[in-house]
């Protein structure tokens, strides 16, 4: 099994890497509101490597409705190839990026699962 495919080359989705959250709920909560969290305190560790980023993707059941990932500035080149190469593996995967947050150091991106396109293949 090679680097890029292995959970444990990245210490988890919260590990020594890099840090996602996950919600495989179907439903929306009705009243979801977010915590109220310190500005000074951060408990995340943001992936800094492009290949640890997109294992932690990778890794994720394909019937996720949306996750966060965390992304350290230090991607976020110039012409965005480093975030563009995390993003088409999560198109490929089906979930598109709906937002993010701007932290200090790094980014939070929220994804979401694609809705399913009806009609995409036609019978003839």
């Amino acid at each position: 099994m090679n680097e890029m495919s292995s959970m444990g080359a990245i210490g988890g989705l919260n590990g020594m890497e890099g840090g996602a959250s996950v919600n495989f709920s179907a439903e929306h909560p009705a009243n979801e509101s977010t915590p109220v969290r310190s500005k000074g305190v951060t408990h995340v560790r943001p992936f800094t490597r492009v290949e640890a980023a997109i294992a932690a993707v990778e890794s994720l059941d394909r019937e996720l409705k949306k996750f966060e990932l965390a992304v350290a500035d230090s991607l976020q080149d110039y012409l965005g190839v480093q975030m563009a190469q995390i993003t088409d593996c999560a198109l490929a995967r089906g979930w598109e990026p709906v937002s993010f947050m701007q932290k200090d150091g790094f980014r939070v991106y929220r994804y979401e699962a694609m809705p399913a396109y009806k009609g995409r293949r036609k019978k003839r």
